[in-house]
């Protein structure tokens, strides 16, 4: 069956106007694929606006409470340098963050990742807008000198203690320029669709109603978030067009998507470029560990892809690794610097690094699948390692892992009491904790694979960290 508009027709001396089904479909068919089209696009809108925000908020709070906890020691012992260099690679971290600042209890600023400010009384914002509260972490949206920033507070605490406080703003314009971004593309397919939607309102009824019921169960897909099921284009006319270029804006929604996944992956790589940062920094502290954390990354890393781990094992190994000792950063200098022996206090307060660094890595939940690697690096295969005394199978094989490594860089490495062992000295050290500190198993690669492989001095090793 034809829809047509009828021609007019000349009755009783006057034009009479009879709608046919065509005009019947643009008065009915229109708005309703407008209503879907429209909706689409907000809840899309919705969806896309809140995952940037949350993943923008979650940063936020967890880089801000690793600047406080970090700087807990520094500020109790005055350490001023410490913390400038903290707020100042902190902010250097990421683009879009605007400052770093750490302000004692009477609300000075002693430092500030802009040099001016140090030293000056802390200057409230201009306004000030509650988001929310993370437990000890408030995120407010405020203005300052007309920039709007999202400002996160924490305390900084010591034994239990408040001493300070740590601010950090970001900047809302990397998240704007995302949702406009967004916003651009559903108002171009939403166009498009409405376009053909006005010709496909010409086409037969039969044809109508079922791509229509599709289309309709396409959208419901869509923004419950199911998963999303290709309309199937049964011509060539203009509902086929209709449901291709559906299709078409179905698949620019979820690529937006996918983008969305690829920033709070890219957010979370700033995240780690961070303790990365704080990493590098601890092993700075003693300039004979410098690129200790790495160096176990690197050997790590060949022993996991030759016990056959696959890549995405790997990355979290080599990521494990350079968190290993970040608890260090609470230990004081006159023990983690100490070149004679340590007294019984000052060994366990140095044995207290793989709690402090399992306490710090779950401040982030991104990061949590790293606390149990964090915490078992020291423990002994025999069960008389520490903090747990955990043995064979209970310990991590990521943590194992890291033991050996950790073992081997920290003999291979010359400090001021001792000279460094050589690479087969090592080894023979090794061999004798087999089966008591280390995993026979694992010793036996671990050794096989020192002995076949370069120095790590040379370049073939260079790049075999991810």
């Amino acid at each position: 069956m034809r829809y047509t508009i009828r021609k007019p027709e000349e009755r009783n001396g006057r034009r009479w106007f009879s709608p046919g089904i065509r005009t019947k479909l643009l008065g009915f068919l229109l708005p309703l694929v407008f209503l879907l089209v429209v909706s689409v696009a907000v809840a899309a809108s919705k969806i896309t606006e809140a995952a940037i925000r949350h993943d923008l908020l979650r940063r936020g709070v967890a880089v801000s409470r690793v600047v406080a906890f970090s700087a807990g020691y520094s500020f109790l012992s005055g350490d001023r340098l410490a913390m400038d260099s903290l707020a100042s690679e902190t902010k250097n971290s990421s683009p879009d963050i605007d400052y770093v600042a750490i302000r004692d209890m009477n609300d000075v600023v002693v430092a500030h990742s802009r040099i001016s400010e140090r030293g000056k009384a802390y200057t409230p914002p201009d306004r000030t807008a509650r988001i929310e509260d993370f437990s000890e972490t408030n995120a407010d949206e405020v203005s300052r000198e007309g920039r709007g920033l999202i400002e996160f507070t924490t305390p900084i605490l010591f034994a239990g203690k408040r001493v300070g406080t740590a601010s950090l703003a970001l900047t809302k314009e990397s998240m704007l320029s995302v949702q406009r971004a967004i916003r651009r593309m559903i108002v171009l397919a939403a166009s498009v669709i409405l376009g053909i939607a006005l010709l496909g309102t010409l086409a037969l009824s039969s044809f109508i109603t079922t791509p229509v019921k599709k289309l309709s169960d396409g959208v419901y897909e869509l923004a419950g978030g199911q998963t999303f099921h290709p309309i199937p284009a049964g011509g060539s006319d203009e509902l086929g067009d209709l449901t291709r270029n559906f299709n078409r804006m179905a698949e620019t929604i979820l690529a937006q998507q996918d983008r969305l996944g690829k920033y709070a992956k890219e957010l979370e790589e700033a995240y780690v470029g961070m303790v990365r940062v704080i990493a590098a920094s601890i092993d700075a502290r003693d300039p004979y560990t410098l690129g200790h954390s790495t160096r176990v990354a690197r050997i790590s890393c060949e022993l996991g892809r030759r016990l056959g781990f696959p890549e995405v094992e790997i990355e979290h190994l080599e990521k494990a690794c350079l968190f290993h000792d970040v608890g260090k950063i609470r230990t004081p200098d006159d023990i983690l610097l100490k070149k004679q022996s340590l007294t019984h206090p000052e060994y366990a307060e140095m044995r207290s690094h793989p709690i402090d660094g399992a306490e710090i890595l779950r401040m982030a939940p991104s990061l949590h699948r790293y606390v149990p690697v964090v915490r078992a690096h020291h423990e002994w295969y025999d069960g008389q390692g520490y903090p747990d005394g955990k043995q064979d199978a209970e310990i991590p094989i990521h943590a194992q892992i890291i033991s050996l490594a950790d073992a081997y860089d920290a003999m291979t490495t010359t400090r001021p009491y001792r000279k460094g062992f050589s690479p087969e000295e090592a080894v023979e050290e090794i061999l004798r904790f087999r089966g008591t500190q280390f995993s026979p198993m694992l010793t036996d690669v671990f050794v096989r694979m020192i002995r076949e492989m370069p120095s790590l001095e040379t370049e073939e090793w260079e790049g075999m960290a991810l």
